[in-house]
């Protein structure tokens, strides 16, 4: 045995020699006593799971599944933060009127993030900005389990009708939903196309007055250059594509000097700048007709023809 372990060592040492790494003998067995020092133990094992983890990674970013693992991770995570009470337990709302909860539980979408930790307050409020009366809103995580929400919702301004359907618009023109109820129904209505974009520009002027923004019931944009105004009594007053506001004054003053709107009345046109035009109803015509013929016959009388 001995003699063959020397032998053995022997035909090794001529083969390192014929290889040339003979010389290097002592600085191979200090770097294998090194190696054996300051590898950790089962480093073959970490090194083949760090090969698989590896391969695996690869196999998700080549499958292009990184989307689908993001997401179940995220469930994961989500999953075990209900489970250790950090999930949304509460939440609290002020401001909404015309909004109901379910409508912004709903823009939450709480079933694909149930946790406080993964939920997106961001994604959230771009969601409830999209909802109808919702005109500014705030999301804040509140550890360890609840959510307040702060909304801030459009005022209904007027109606606004554009062939047979009847929409609630803010003050800045842009429709919030249709009319499906009565309480509204006491807001000015504007009809026609682009009424609504100069809305606020009109009932500024109108309110400027009371006396005719109390019999202010209706406008009709015509050829969205100018307005046709409806008051309570029925009263059509056409106003100017240019200074509309001085001449609502106008209508004003003539009211408060001479009772105009209140007289029988079914146009006032404004549209001259250097004239008004009245036009009569039909009753008020008549008589003011018969009124005129006998005037006339009254100065005939007495005379030969």
């Amino acid at each position: 045995m001995l003699q063959s372990s020397g032998a053995g060592r022997q035909r090794r040492s001529r083969l390192l020699d014929a290889l040339g790494v003979g010389a290097y003998a002592p600085a191979l067995r200090v770097a294998r006593s090194f190696v054996e020092l300051h590898l950790p133990r089962r480093a073959g094992l970490m090194a083949t799971g760090a090969f698989f983890a590896a391969t695996t990674a690869y196999g998700i970013v080549l499958g292009d599944h990184i989307q689908s693992f993001r997401e179940g991770a995220v469930r994961a995570t989500a999953e075990v933060a209900a489970v250790t009470g950090l999930g949304v337990h509460s939440i609290q709302i002020t401001g909404a009127d015309e909004t109901s909860e379910d409508e912004i539980v709903q823009a939450l979408d709480l079933a694909s993030s149930p946790s406080i930790l993964t939920f997106d307050p961001f994604l959230a409020r771009q969601r409830l900005m999209e909802l109808p009366w919702v005109e500014e809103a705030t999301v804040q995580k509140l550890y360890p389990n609840t959510l307040r929400i702060d909304v801030k919702e459009r005022e209904a301004f007027a109606l606004w009708q554009i062939g047979g359907i009847v929409s609630i618009v803010g003050r800045d023109g842009g429709a919030i939903e249709e009319l499906t109820e009565p309480r509204f129904a006491s807001l000015p209505l504007l009809v026609g196309y682009g009424a609504n974009r100069g809305a606020a520009d009109l009932m500024d002027i109108v309110r400027a007055h009371p006396r005719v923004a109390a019999r202010f019931r209706a406008a009709v944009r015509v050829a969205d250059r100018r307005w046709n105004v409806r008051l309570d009594n029925g009263v059509e007053v056409k106003l100017p594509e240019v200074d509309a506001a001085g001449a609502v004054a106008e209508l004003a003053e003539l009211d408060r000097d001479e009772a105009l709107l209140s007289r029988d009345l079914v146009a006032v046109d404004l549209r001259l700048p250097d004239r008004i035009i009245l036009k009569l109803s039909e009753q008020a015509a008549m008589q003011r007709k018969a009124s005129f013929e006998g005037r006339n016959g009254r100065k005939n009388k007495g005379k030969s023809i």
